[in-house]
């Protein structure tokens, strides 16, 4: 009888042990379930590294801007845009470029437990269309001194990828400061061609192929679906 009792006590031990087994499972499967992308946000961005350039390199002007769209923090679908100007003399001739640019990508969010910052990566294909002039040239021919030349000009379209690892910290209330290590690969862009654009709105530098670039932005974000 006693063996019958230990036997019978085994078997509800067995059944318990399963039952709190299956329990188990079907909390972690529920915990697997993913919840659906929503949208949390929109944010506005500047590139405030292009105001350096007033400073720094008088012959450009520049400017460009941002927008991401925030979907649950993880993905971010951007769209950034600008516009470049260059104006320069040398002793020889004389150089205008004037275009813009568009890029569209994706960011990707490596942060899982902070609910609004970004440490990521981030992809783009960027285009820009600009035109650029080369006047007053003059060639030099030594003992017979030099020789005018007529001007040049030409237009472009460029294309390129780029990808990204960057930053973006809330500072206050839905502003953020974000920076972002770049690099591009052109794919177009006139860099064979006799008159070579001396920069590409948008990318640099029109005669490399690879260009290391550095962003910095200042954010405000339009917040949804915010818990009350």
């Amino acid at each position: 009888m006693v063996k019958y009792k230990y036997i019978f006590s085994l078997f509800i031990g067995i059944l318990s042990l399963s039952f709190s087994y299956a329990q188990d499972d079907s909390f972690y499967a529920e915990e697997k379930v993913k919840d659906p992308l929503q949208l949390k946000g929109i944010k506005f961005g500047v590139n405030v590294g292009r105001f350096s350039d007033f400073q720094f390199k008088p012959d450009r002007k520049s400017y460009e801007a941002s927008v991401d769209f925030n979907l649950s923090n993880k993905y971010f679908g951007v769209v950034e845009g600008g516009y470049s100007e260059i104006s320069f003399n040398k002793d020889l001739y004389s150089y205008n470029s004037d275009g813009t640019f568009l890029k569209i990508g994706l960011d990707y969010n490596l942060l899982k437990k902070f609910p609004s910052d970004f440490l990521g990566i981030g992809l783009r294909l960027g285009w820009s269309s600009f035109s650029h002039t080369a006047d007053n040239i003059e060639i030099n021919l030594n003992h017979w001194g030099t020789e005018p030349f007529p001007s040049i000009s030409n237009s472009f379209d460029a294309f390129w990828f780029e990808a990204s690892f960057g930053v973006k910290g809330e500072i206050f209330k839905n502003i953020y400061l974000g920076w972002a290590g770049i690099v591009r690969a052109q794919i177009t862009g006139g860099k064979n061609s006799d008159f070579h654009p001396y920069d590409i709105p948008g990318y640099g530098a029109g005669s490399k192929s690879l260009h290391l670039a550095a962003n910095y932005y200042i954010y405000y974000q339009i917040p949804f679906n915010s818990k009350k």
